[in-house]
């Protein structure tokens, strides 16, 4: 289902993430030319929790997504965890049910990744993926086992790729201005993408609850990494960020065949800071 694909790619563009609902369009730079960025601020560092809503044509709502931010120790090193959690609405269910959830542990900072894992739940797919960063080799080791089938298991050379949480909150970070270009390795679970992030101007916006946001308006654009990928499937798509000192994700669109998929921040909270002490788990 075409239509199911773009709204887990709507989910997930806070994310970045896996299908890729963006532009395409001319070559982007040469991946070897990609910037090593480092984090500025930190607007996230008490923690965050957030709710959006997607909907069809900004009247149909399809899905949901919860994502979580909270800070913990691990061996001694401050890392951050997110957690995002999306799931299909009630009326979808009835034909197409998701139960996604995403997780990212990165280091507190230099936002550097370490973890990340996909349980998909889609319908009868049952796909989870777990990819760990090797600080010492720079290999990510990535482990994905669909119900049903061979699981696979393979690494590759880092090279500046981050996982798709990471990326986005490395973007919140960085200093940036209109008219500027951000150029990001991403790796979703299966497939790796070159994605840039044109930010093109600031306008005020509307959100459904009536809530007015000044936001940076960033158009996206993905070209394929590796021999497959989606980066052409879908059509072109808009990010809107809060242009206030929280960066913050409050509006997303993009265009199907059939009208466009909206994601709007419902709800925004500061989060408590974690004081876990956790130890490092050996990867399954």
């Amino acid at each position: 289902m075409r239509a199911s694909k773009l709204i887990v790619a709507t989910l997930a563009i806070l994310c970045l993430c896996q299908t890729g609902a963006f532009g395409t369009g001319q070559t982007l730079i040469k991946p070897e030319a990609v910037p090593v960025y480092h984090p500025k601020h930190y607007p996230f560092e008490a923690g965050e929790k957030e709710l959006y809503s997607a909907s069809w044509n900004g009247i149909f709502s399809v899905a949901t997504a919860e994502i979580s931010m909270m800070s913990s120790v691990i061996d001694g090193k401050k890392v951050y965890h997110v957690q995002v959690q999306a799931k299909s609405s009630r009326t979808l269910d009835l034909i197409w049910k998701m139960r996604d959830t995403i997780t990212s542990t990165f280091d507190a900072k230099a936002l550097s990744p370490a973890r990340f894992t996909f349980s998909q739940r889609e319908n009868a797919k049952v796909i989870d993926t777990e990819a760990r960063l090797d600080p010492a080799t720079k290999r990510w080791a990535v482990s994905r086992q669909q119900v049903g089938q061979q699981p696979q298991v393979y690494e590759f050379e880092s090279e500046n790729t981050l996982d798709p949480i990471t990326a986005v909150y490395l973007a919140r970070s960085v200093e940036f201005k209109v008219g500027d270009r951000l150029y990001f390795k991403i790796f979703g679970g299966r497939y790796r993408y070159l994605l840039e992030l044109w930010v093109e101007t600031t306008e005020p916006i509307e959100l459904a609850s009536g809530r007015k946001v000044e936001a940076y308006r960033i158009i996206p654009r993905l070209q394929n990494l590796t021999k497959n990928g989606y980066a052409e499937r879908f059509n072109e798509a808009t990010i809107w960020i809060s242009a206030d000192e929280r960066r913050l994700p409050v509006k997303l669109s993009s265009k199907i065949v059939f009208g466009s998929v909206y994601l709007e921040l419902v709800q925004s909270k500061r989060a408590t800071k974690s004081t876990a002490v956790e130890r490092n788990r050996p990867a399954s």
